[in-house]
């Protein structure tokens, strides 16, 4: 069964870069989903199975020694490319050319240094913007602007941080040499892949930071931490809103298993963060933030949609084998702002009955499941429903769930076995 959670990481990596929308734009994300949620599963079997006495290969030195070099080796090949295409391929300022997200950051934390309010409409060249980015989506790029570094960093060091966390977390974690290498790597494994088959994504975007934020979500529930997933839980949902439904399930089954003060505590430490971060500074001077910002996001939508379908015939994005948008412009009636709007619906119902479900059966076999290995198995599972129906399925997007997968193998590895030699 580890085997295969292994083969289902790996093809998910595969259907969402080399192998993208090679099987069409209605066949590709259906298996694109169904790997995910296959990870889910798998997963939720082998942890949820009674513990055997598996031999562990207590890593030698000259074992440790190798870790130690491909890790180290492999990180600096990352970063170095990186760095390449960042310098020689695109200077920073030529970003505002082809994407929003880094100016509209760039803005963001100007404005918030020179005591401004930073949610105010930014004017692009060919277009004016209300920034859409909660405060965890950007803040942490002060410290770029302070040290006149490049805002990439801010990802990239993001994303090593993950590789570290998994590298130290799992170089115990297999029954077999060649696994014992494999698997320490995995985020860094991941993370080239992605770059190999479009640097682009890490030169106009900068969504390992948002993927670092949901994998030490995984990464706590797996280990059982909760000074580690609650603080995450609440830096996910001050950078984007996506597991807004989750949240409410997570606390639930907390309740439910008879953790009642930790939940309790994550609910008060949310609370906390919200009002700290985002309603003193921000919302407290103008409630409509958040509103504005949302209508704003809807109706970039439908621009985007518009360009993609008028430009490109939909294949950049909508067409592009990783969401169930081709589904939508094939079946759904009227015109494309009403197909949009009828989608977006969609979307939110899905989520919801996904979180019902998943709480409806948790309730129900309790006795079997630990909470922690439920809830990471529930996190995966929403992930993949959110992210498969979502507006505009951009392939950068798409490294969240990927990385959380990262945990999910981590923890399967680490944990399942009782005897070493």
């Amino acid at each position: 069964m580890k085997q295969l959670l292994l083969l289902l990481c790996c093809l998910e990596v595969l259907f969402a870069t080399f192998l993208v929308n090679t099987l069409g734009p209605y066949l590709s994300p259906v298996v694109f989903v169904s790997l995910s949620l296959g990870i889910g599963f798998v997963y939720l079997r082998i942890s949820s199975a009674p513990a055997l006495a598996v031999t562990v290969l207590r890593p030698g030195r000259i074992i440790s020694i190798v870790h130690w070099a491909l890790f180290l080796g492999l990180s600096f090949y990352v970063i170095s490319q990186l760095k390449h295409y960042w310098w020689y391929h695109l200077s920073y300022g030529d970003t505002k050319s082809s994407s929003d997200v880094i100016p509209q950051i760039t803005t963001l934390v100007q404005r918030f240094l020179q005591g401004e309010q930073p949610y105010y409409t930014i004017q692009f060249p060919e277009y004016t913007l209300f920034p859409t980015y909660l405060p965890f989506q950007w803040m942490p790029y002060i410290i770029c602007e302070w040290l006149h570094k490049d805002y990439r960093w801010v990802p990239t060091l993001a994303l090593w941080i993950v590789s570290c966390y998994h590298f130290i977390n799992s170089r115990k974690a297999a029954t077999s040499v060649f696994l014992q290498l494999f698997v320490p790597i995995w985020p860094l494994l991941v993370w080239l892949v992605f770059i190999l088959h479009d640097w682009k994504v890490f030169v106009f975007t900068v969504e390992g930071l948002i993927a670092g934020y949901y994998f030490f979500v995984a990464a706590g529930l797996s280990r059982k931490r909760p000074w580690l997933f609650v603080p995450a839980i609440a830096l996910c949902l001050l950078s984007r809103y996506s597991i807004v439904f989750w949240v409410p399930l997570c606390l639930l089954l907390l309740f439910v298993a008879g953790y009642r003060r930790q939940a309790i505590a994550t609910g008060v430490t949310i609370l906390a963060c919200f009002v700290l971060f985002y309603w003193m500074p921000f919302l407290r001077k103008d409630p409509q933030i958040f509103m504005k910002g949302y209508a704003y996001h809807t109706n970039a939508a439908y621009g985007e949609w518009l360009r993609d379908l008028n430009t490109f015939g939909g294949k950049v994005y909508l067409l592009n084998g990783l969401g169930f948008t081709s589904y939508a412009l094939k079946w759904l009636p009227g015109d494309e702002g009403h197909i949009l709007m009828l989608y977006k619906n969609i979307h939110l119902a899905v989520c919801a009955i996904t979180v019902l479900l998943l709480g409806g059966y948790f309730i129900r076999y309790r006795t079997r499941y630990d909470v922690n290995t439920f809830l990471l198995f529930s996190f995966k599972v929403y992930l993949a429903v959110f992210y498969a129906f979502i507006q505009i399925p951009y392939k950068y997007l798409m490294i969240v769930p990927i990385m959380v997968s990262a945990a999910l193998l981590g923890s399967v590895f680490r944990g399942h076995t009782v005897k070493e030699r």
